[in-house]
């Protein structure tokens, strides 16, 4: 199994964050606006010290959903991200984040033309197809009911959760026993699990303790790959040449995750 992690809106907080993902020796992406209207953004200092540990990737200029803006706006947001980016931490970028999840077949092609690799999305539950230059996630660091786990699921088309695993438990409320529940059921396939969340929801709700929890519990598992998420994408890709898409729960050469 691959495991990945991703952390959105590159909150200060996230500097804490890195200090549990270097104790644990786990692998992430950090996706970072330059500015954001409804939370603080670290500085250039923070995103520069940050890079030297993990990947960072482009998520707008202004953290702005991009299905609400002209085609011009858009395309500047996704473009000019990447541009600034990497003129701060002197690397290149290969990993977008979409705003909120909300994105349009009109920003995928922005994406990909402003030289992305993919773009990450916040589909819960779901594994990644190359093809649509889409990268899904399995589980996120928040507390969900099962109606919004279901609702991910069919909004998507995406039945194998609901028809091979038993996800709708009364546990499903707590991230932590959730994603045990499915790290222990699927670490011996060859597919990729995908962890993401924000720090400062983190903070909010108090879910520090929980989160270690988790990197513990991963760091004690064997045969697992850490990679961030370009290195993720990149071996999900190489798979794809030699392997047929399959999401029944028993195949396993999967190039993700079907939970």
């Amino acid at each position: 199994m691959i495991l990945t992690t991703s952390w959105d809106d590159g909150h200060p907080l996230d500097l804490k964050l890195l200090g549990l993902l270097e104790k644990y020796n786990l692998k992430a992406t950090f996706y970072i606006p330059l500015s954001n209207s409804e939370n603080p953004v670290m500085g250039k200092s923070l995103i520069q010290e940050l890079s030297t540990y993990q990947e960072i990737g482009g998520h707008t200029i202004s953290h702005t959903y991009l299905n609400h803006l002209s085609d011009p706006v858009a395309k500047y947001e996704i473009t000019q991200c990447k541009v600034l980016l990497e003129e701060i931490i002197g690397k290149p970028l290969y990993a977008f984040c979409f705003p909120g999840g909300k994105f349009s077949n009109r920003d995928v092609l922005f994406m990909k033309n402003a030289g992305y690799l993919f773009g990450r999305t916040t589909n819960l539950l779901s594994a990644s197809n190359p093809k649509f230059n889409l990268m899904n996630t399995s589980i996120q660091t928040q507390n969900h009911s099962s109606t919004t786990l279901l609702r991910h699921c069919i909004k998507r088309f995406n039945i194998g959760p609901i028809l091979h695993n038993s996800f709708f438990l009364p546990f499903n409320k707590s991230f932590l026993k959730l994603a045990e529940y499915n790290l222990l059921k699927c670490r011996e396939s060859n597919s990729v699990f995908h962890i993401w969340g924000h720090s400062w929801e983190i903070e909010r709700f108090n879910l520090w303790n929980q989160l270690e929890d988790l990197f513990k519990l991963i760091s004690s598992l064997d045969r697992i790959t850490y990679l961030n998420n370009t290195e993720t994408w990149k071996s999900i890709c190489e798979k794809s040449k030699t392997r047929i898409l399959s999401f029944n729960k028993n195949d396993k050469e999967t190039v993700g995750i079907t939970l």
